[in-house]
């Protein structure tokens, strides 16, 4: 069991980092080095933002700091964002992870007299190791979205100034309304979309808000996944989009499909490592039946 005296509920930054490091570890799941090349020019922290390179972020953090006008700013503002969302999407995969396997738990645990009376000693086992990981992972999910919040407030804090520096900044209002869905405040996200409407370009980020509006607002996964697809129409490097078309598509055949395209793009991805083994069993499964049905 990880975080062992952390309590979930008043968990605070270190003990969730300390939680999610010890849940990289007893699963396997180490984070990926980042590679040697200097971050050297905002044009390269733009690409990693685009190219959805986590294990950069830190790099490209380091070398925007203190970059100021209202282009800059907004970058920053996005880097934050985008890892904060991250973490969030972390924390969505895991859940579903965790509501999978506590149905399996009660699966375990029904009482079945016409079977044959007790459960065997491997169905014990099973369970009590089905216990175990839904308890750790309660624990991680909560421990990431405590990890987003600094992210999101630096995020928000980076935004405002760029917004003060340029009132007309389209791209500074994008950023703004993408906090403010990350916070599901909607009202919001309309008054920062309305004000980058204003503006006479149509950046593929854009169409990514409009595409996860209607996923995570409206609840509407098939518009969100035609947006989706015209966003990488526009900018094919735009990884984000192509992992949470992963996420979305409700098919497995296509949900499959997508995360090929997506190991493609980035075998190291975050969607890859977390949601790929889930997705990649479903997909077997639903071959195996596919000839028996």
């Amino acid at each position: 069991t990880i975080g062992k005296g952390v309590d979930v509920e008043t968990m605070r930054p270190p003990e969730a980092a300390q939680v999610v490091q010890e849940f990289q570890q007893a699963y396997g799941i180490p984070p990926i080095p980042p590679p040697d090349t200097p971050v050297t020019s905002m044009a390269q922290v733009l690409e990693i933002i685009r190219g959805d390179r986590l294990p950069e972020y830190e790099a490209a953090r380091r070398f925007a700091a203190g970059r100021q006008g209202a282009e800059a700013l907004s970058l920053r503002g996005y880097l934050e964002l985008s890892y904060a969302g991250a973490l969030m999407t972390a924390a969505w995969i895991l859940d579903h992870e965790r509501r999978q396997d506590l149905t399996e738990l009660r699966q375990l645990s029904m009482s079945r007299p016409l079977e044959g009376g007790q459960a065997s000693a491997d169905d014990q086992a099973r369970a009590a190791k089905l216990q175990a990981k839904t308890a750790d992972l309660r624990k991680v999910v909560r421990a990431l979205r405590v990890l987003s919040e600094e992210p999101l407030v630096s995020g928000a804090d980076l935004i405002k100034q760029a917004i003060s520096q340029d009132p007309k900044s389209q791209l500074a209002y994008l950023a703004n309304a993408n906090y403010f869905r990350l916070r599901g405040n909607w009202l919001e996200y309309d008054r920062m979309m309305r004000y980058a409407d204003e503006g006479p370009d149509d950046p593929p980020v854009r169409t990514y808000l409009r595409a996860m509006e209607a996923f995570e607002r409206y609840v509407d996964p098939a518009r969100c996944e035609k947006l989706l697809k015209e966003t990488i129409a526009k900018r094919p490097d735009f990884v984000r989009a192509q992992a949470n078309l992963v996420l979305v598509d409700e098919k497995i055949e296509d949900k499959y499909a997508e995360l090929q395209t997506l190991k493609k793009l980035s075998p190291n991805h975050l969607v890859v490592r977390l949601a790929g083994p889930m997705i990649e069993q479903e997909h077997k499964t639903s071959q195996e039946l596919k000839g028996a049905l």
